[in-house]
């Protein structure tokens, strides 16, 4: 049965996939079109993207035709077997029009010992950053321990929520699944890369970097945490187990990423609910939807919202 239009799910296959230097296995598998899949270094999949070049499928045609025009965000699934370069992007420019890229990682698995680096550490200066960065590239197949040590470094479990604000220099190490909500940009400006011989940009990094910004994180083993994360553009909305309601404007669609499974969506009162399993995203594009989610679960919901 194919979803209701006010529900879009993606159309995964070769065309969404992106091999990375530090791609893993597991989107092969879930995203390519042989489940027996074992390519390595597949480290994106682009699931709702409208972006030019890289636009996503639903419903058998371009996604921006299915909508009527762009998606205000973009969505992945990302999976790491190495680390990712130490990296940023850059906030809106409102002369350009450009937007900016503000992002949010919902893990979804996560190997022990894994972590991600958001913001730089306590007392660390943007100069004393500065010079870590020189030294590291000086010898880049190190990365350091002095680099290392001047990043916030925040243990990755699955079912965590993390916003990175731009200018936040920040990394997602190795050994992690997750889906990314983000604004439509593809902007990064790389500040290390352990030696992979791809361009960096230092110079505009290092004039980007807000060394103030910090990541705001959702975890589940923290009864205190707030299930609402909100930035300067992303707000998202963590739903634990029971049935939670969505009124969708066609102005600002929302994305749900499923975490357990199997969680149920149902778009009209007598219609048959659609299943998201683990790791499943799905688009809410117009009206009332209701997202119901199984005893000890976990879904996210997230969109984009003009800054204020």
């Amino acid at each position: 049965m194919d979803a209701p239009r006010q529900l879009l799910r993606p159309e995964p296959g070769p065309h969404t996939l992106k091999e990375t230097r530090w791609g893993g296995t597991r989107l092969a598998r879930l995203r390519g079109s042989d489940p027996s899949a074992q390519a390595e270094n597949i480290g994106e999949s682009w699931e709702f993207s409208t972006l030019a070049g890289r636009e996503s499928r639903a419903l058998g045609r371009p996604l921006s035709r299915v909508l009527g025009g762009p998606l205000p965000f973009l969505a992945k699934l990302i999976d790491t077997a190495r680390p990712l370069s130490i990296q940023l992007h850059p906030d809106d420019d409102p002369v350009a029009n450009t937007p900016g890229k503000e992002e949010a990682w919902i893990i979804l698995d996560a190997e022990p010992g894994a972590a991600v680096l958001a913001g730089l550490a306590p007392g660390v200066t943007r100069q004393t950053f500065a010079r870590a960065v020189s030294r590291a590239n000086a010898a880049p197949e190190a990365c350091g321990p002095e680099l290392l040590a001047c990043l916030n470094k925040i243990p990755a479990r699955a079912g965590m929520v993390i916003l990175i604000p731009a200018r936040t220099v920040h990394a997602i190490g190795g050994g992690i699944l997750l889906a990314e909500i983000q604004q439509p940009s593809d902007c990064t400006y790389r500040l290390h890369d352990y030696g992979s011989g791809r361009p960096l940009h230092v110079e505009q990094g290092l004039a980007t970097i807000d060394p103030s910004a910090r990541a705001r994180v959702f975890d589940p083993l923290d009864p205190t945490a707030p299930s609402s994360i909100d930035g300067k553009h992303l707000r998202l909305r963590v739903c634990g187990a029971g049935r939670h309601e969505l009124d969708v404007s066609r102005a600002q669609p929302q994305l749900l990423v499923a975490h357990t499974s199997p969680c149920q969506v149902r778009a009209r009162a007598g219609e048959a609910p659609t299943a998201l399993v683990a790791g499943d995203l799905a688009l809410a594009l117009t009206g009332r939807l209701t997202l119901e989610v199984p005893e000890g679960g976990q879904a996210v919901i997230g969109h984009l919202a003009r800054a204020s």
